[in-house]
């Protein structure tokens, strides 16, 4: 018995490794190159598994001085960047943050970040946070 219990300890560490369903979660996150200094954007989709919405307002990252919430808009027939935004997801629902509507904006990065680099950002969704490598992807 005792070795059989033994012999489940290796599965058992990997499935407390796993973000389970039911979670919030961050998926196929990226940041588009950008010219060495310059802010960055960074893109993903957040997945909310919890049976509540979530109001997504605030980001940090060891790899950047300063994150925010951006949405590009179109007010007028010009393009703006407005900051300081809120990402609604729905209970067990996503959002999308992606070229041209909401995304992060990533100043001052701590190193140079070239295509195939990665960088750790935490999005924080009231007292939910989730992380995730984003992925350094060339314009």
């Amino acid at each position: 018995m005792r070795a059989a219990l033994l012999a489940l300890l290796p599965l058992l560490a990997l499935a407390a490794c796993r973000q389970a369903p039911g979670e919030l979660q961050l998926k196929d996150a990226w940041i588009r190159e950008a010219p060495a200094d310059g802010p960055m954007a960074g893109y993903l989709r957040i997945d909310n598994g919890l049976p509540e919405a979530l109001r997504c307002d605030k980001a940090s990252s060891p790899d950047f001085g300063a994150v925010e919430i951006h949405r590009s808009a179109l007010e007028n027939g010009m393009s703006r960047m407005l900051r300081d935004q809120v990402i609604e997801v729905p209970a067990r629902g996503q959002a999308l943050l992606q070229p041209g509507d909401y995304h992060l904006m990533l100043f001052r990065p701590q190193r140079p970040l070239k295509a195939g680099d990665s960088a750790s950002v935490t999005l924080l969704c009231g007292s939910r946070h989730a992380s995730a490598e984003f992925t350094v992807r060339a314009p």
